[in-house]
């Protein structure tokens, strides 16, 4: 053996000793680069930032999480997301987090409020993922809350200005319907009487009566129009009630269309104040005339509940049905209108249906007045 191979293979060792040392060095630098690049990623984010346990304590946050909520750091990190979550809000986010938890869902997203330190209410489209170890189970979540508490005063600044005035064009449409019907429907009924007393003063004369004839049709007709464009503003059967009201947007819908209508009040007598009324009575409107225009139905369902906090309204359909995600022009504006309509005395409004099984829409209306959210 050449007794120079011990001293080269214990050189070529200790070269491969020196480059795995290296390496190992060259690595654990990268990994510190890293680590220190997400930390600063983290920290510096212009977007509020938290890691908590699965219990929902928090583990760590950035500087503009602080910001967002006006607590320090170490105040946090005595706390848990439950406790600066509004309570309205609180049930979405545990079950929507429960399902990241379970690795049901790789993200779950909600737009929530939080309630500062200060005790302000701020809104915030949050964010929350999980956070894996080396064998892919959830060890904490972490949460991204992006301020959108200005964007949401504008949208209920413009909800509430929608709502104003549509509260102006109803109080103007009853205004002028009601003055088509004391002015203009008394000058027609006078002149009714005028063209009944021609008849009966020019009776013997053939051109005469026919010419009032004439007139006392045409009469007839302007009258008809009248009345009808003085229901389409305001229907006179409002003022005796809402189930008046409902009644006379069936009967008419039958009487136009030949679709069948049902309409179920109970046995209560429902007494609605004037805002919430219309609300109803227009909701049923609105829908009846989607009924005639787009769902080739034969027969029409009404439902009309009044409970101690609340008042429930369900319509239903047999036509054709569609599907509610396929934008459609024709139904965007007045299904929005019915929206902002509901939600302006605090209520809510669902719709469902699939091509063939008809539309099924609800709403509910709280009988206590209630802030728009």
């Amino acid at each position: 053996m050449n007794p120079s191979a011990p001293l080269a293979f214990a050189l070529l060792a200790s070269l491969a000793a020196t480059a795995l040392l290296a390496l190992l060095l060259r690595t654990r630098a990268a990994w510190h680069a890293d680590r220190e690049l997400l930390r600063e990623t983290f920290d510096g984010a212009s977007i509020g930032m938290a890691v908590a346990d699965p219990a929902g304590r928090y583990i760590r946050v950035n500087q503009a999480m602080c910001d967002f909520t006006g607590y320090s750091e170490a105040e946090l990190l005595k706390r848990c997301y439950q406790d600066i979550t509004h309570p309205d809000d609180l049930d979405e986010n545990l079950r929507g987090r429960a399902r990241v938890l379970g690795q049901d869902e790789h993200r779950f997203q909600q737009e929530k409020r939080y309630i500062r330190k200060d005790g302000q209410v701020v809104w915030a489209l949050m964010v929350v993922s999980p956070v894996l170890d080396k064998d892919g189970r959830v060890t904490s979540t972490l949460g991204q809350m992006l301020n959108i508490d200005y964007q949401k005063r504008v949208e209920h600044d413009l909800r509430t200005l929608s709502a104003h005035q549509k509260k102006l064009i109803e109080d103007e449409r009853t205004h002028i319907a009601r003055e088509i019907h004391d002015d203009l429907g008394q000058r027609l009924t006078a002149l009714k009487l005028d063209i009944s007393l021609l008849r009966l003063g020019f009776g013997h004369n053939p051109e005469l009566l026919r010419l009032a004839e004439s007139m006392g049709g045409l009469l007839d007709d302007t009258m008809e129009t009248v009345r009808r464009i003085s229901s389409n503003l305001r229907p006179a059967a409002l003022d005796l009630g809402l189930a008046a009201a409902l009644e006379w947007l069936a009967e008419d819908l039958e009487l136009r269309s030949g679709i069948c209508c049902r309409l179920d009040i109970g046995n209560e007598d429902i007494e609605l104040d004037e805002d919430r009324a219309t609300v109803v009575f227009r909701v049923v409107q609105e829908s009846l005339t989607n009924v005639v225009r787009h769902a080739e139905a034969s027969e029409v369902e009404i439902a009309l509940r009044s409970a101690e906090t609340h008042l429930s309204l369900h319509i239903q359909d047999n036509g054709r049905g569609f599907n509610p995600k396929t934008p459609s022009p024709s139904r965007g504006f007045g299904l929005l209108s019915m929206e902002e309509r509901v939600r302006a005395l605090g209520g809510n409004l669902r719709l469902d249906s699939a091509p063939g099984a008809g539309v099924s829409l609800s709403i509910f209306i709280p009988l206590l007045d209630a802030a728009p959210t």
